[in-house]
């Protein structure tokens, strides 16, 4: 049997003992009992329900027989004036869990985000959001709350146990980053890198694509700054919305006239991200602790970690042939580079984060004399010194917050004359965080860069960095 749902929207009105649907074939009222009948029925088909259900429902409800022809005239009437309609699943949402960060702005199109975060709800995003200082006049925060189930950004210094350096922990964390509506004062702070206010410090440090909707006066729209700036935003790989029309604010209401210049409307842009996300291939998250790591190596299967097939590149080969002595290798994996020194004649000590792998390890190196050690780089429990340290891909999978950790470790088991190689990625396409050698020698003072060379880790562009120890 047919079931029939309540249409999403209808145009229904209840006054006293009369009720009036407003439907294609105008204004129709219904008065006292049969009134009554019509709010029973439109009342039970909040759920999808057939018509011998229905009929059922009504009886329960009167304590008697139901007759058939009104409640029959009545589903005929309501499904022809589309009131009631066939239920249609739900569908999946097209890009359930992607990660959306949206700056909102001062800018008095900033009272319509929630329409905007819905619609990145129906899409199946993970939203959270991030306000700069002047966009709070617009805003409710306990509604955006509420909207979210996410904490609000508000500010550089709201730290947090898990975000603490928001708008790193931010820009990180994002796969998309939309600024709706960027004022004036937004759009100029991001093209110059401005990095004062939450939002364009997050636009600065992201890796992820980034959609600007500029929203303000038509005049100041075209003021020749203002279009410098959309051409650095450009420029720069920004995506810059085209605005919609609207109407000046400032104006009393019966002075004002349309204008180019207001924010695109939040349908809009959903559309758009529905584009951009169908583009954007979605980038993991690094684990965040020791925990974290354990679950990925026990959980996932090794051919879907593409840094356990990489074998050692020639660069890093030839750094290893051109020494001897103790080595350490830090985040080992399934032992890839350890094997490979111990080869060689090192002396090799292999530490990693996860017993997983430290097993995979161990038994890939069947005999070889390698000291294998369950330890985090960034609070080691390590001893002594060596004269060759091998990172290869740990620095850049470590949050940025704890690399002055990592840093220390290296110093103190290293001494006059240790080489550091250390192999990271310089973009940031595997959702790692990339470095650049410049990077590498101000979080080493105490060592001097010896060499650069271009090379690639698990399928992304990367760098190794030999560095030495004064």
């Amino acid at each position: 049997m047919t079931e029939r749902i309540r249409a999403a929207i209808v145009k229904i009105v209840d006054h006293g003992d009369s009720t009036t649907i407003l439907g294609p074939s105008g204004a129709l009222r219904f008065d006292d009992a049969s009134a009554a009948l019509v709010r029973a029925v439109l009342e039970i088909h909040a759920r999808p329900v057939t018509r011998d259900a229905l009929v059922a429902e009504l009886a329960a409800r009167s304590g008697g027989e139901v007759p058939a022809k009104p409640v029959d005239d009545l589903l005929a009437l309501l499904e022809r004036e589309k009131i009631l309609v066939a239920p249609t699943p739900r569908p999946a949402p097209a890009f359930h869990g992607r990660r959306v960060v949206l700056g909102i702005s001062g800018a008095v199109a900033a009272v319509d985000a929630p329409v905007l975060v819905r619609g990145l709800h129906a899409l199946g995003c993970d939203v959270r959001i991030a306000l700069t200082r002047t966009s709070r006049r617009f805003l409710s925060l306990p509604a955006l709350d509420a909207l979210t189930h996410h904490r609000v950004w508000r500010s550089l210094w709201q730290r947090t146990e898990d975000a603490p350096v928001p708008h790193i922990n931010l820009a990180e964390w994002a796969e998309l980053v939309i600024v709706w509506p960027a004022s004036a004062t937004t759009i100029a702070r991001i093209a110059a890198g401005d990095c004062s206010d939450l939002v364009s410090a997050i636009v600065t440090a992201t890796r992820a694509p980034v959609v600007i909707a500029p929203s303000m006066n038509d005049a100041m729209l075209g003021a020749p700054p203002v279009q410098d700036n959309l051409d650095k935003l450009r420029t720069h790989g920004r995506y810059v919305v085209h605005g919609s029309l609207g109407v000046e604010l400032a104006h009393r209401p019966e002075d004002r006239t349309p204008m180019f210049g207001p924010a695109a409307a939040p349908s809009a842009v959903v559309e758009l991200v529905r584009h951009l996300l169908t583009h954007v291939v979605p980038r993991p998250r690094l684990p965040a602790d020791a925990a974290a790591w354990e679950r990925l190596w026990s959980t996932t299967p090794l051919d879907q970690l593409p840094w356990t097939h990489d074998p050692i590149d020639p660069a890093l080969q030839r750094a290893l042939e051109a020494r001897t002595g103790r080595l350490l290798d830090l985040g080992t994996g399934t032992g890839t580079v350890a094997i490979a020194a111990a080869q060689l004649g090192y002396r090799v000590t292999a530490t990693e984060i996860s017993a997983t792998a430290l097993g995979l390890a161990r038994r890939a190196a069947t005999t070889l004399p390698i000291l294998f050690a369950l330890d985090d780089v960034t609070a080691s429990n390590l001893d002594g010194t060596f004269d060759v340290i091998v990172d290869r891909g740990v620095l850049h999978c470590l949050p940025i917050e704890r690399r002055d950790a990592y840093a220390r470790t290296i110093a103190a088991r290293s001494a006059t004359g240790t080489t550091l190689l250390v192999v990271a990625h310089t973009g940031g396409e595997l959702a790692t965080h990339p470095l650049a050698a410049g990077e590498l020698a101000a979080l080493f003072p105490s060592f001097r860069v010896v060499s650069t060379t271009p090379t690639t880790l698990s399928g992304g562009a990367a760098i190794l960095v030999e560095l030495r120890a004064a």
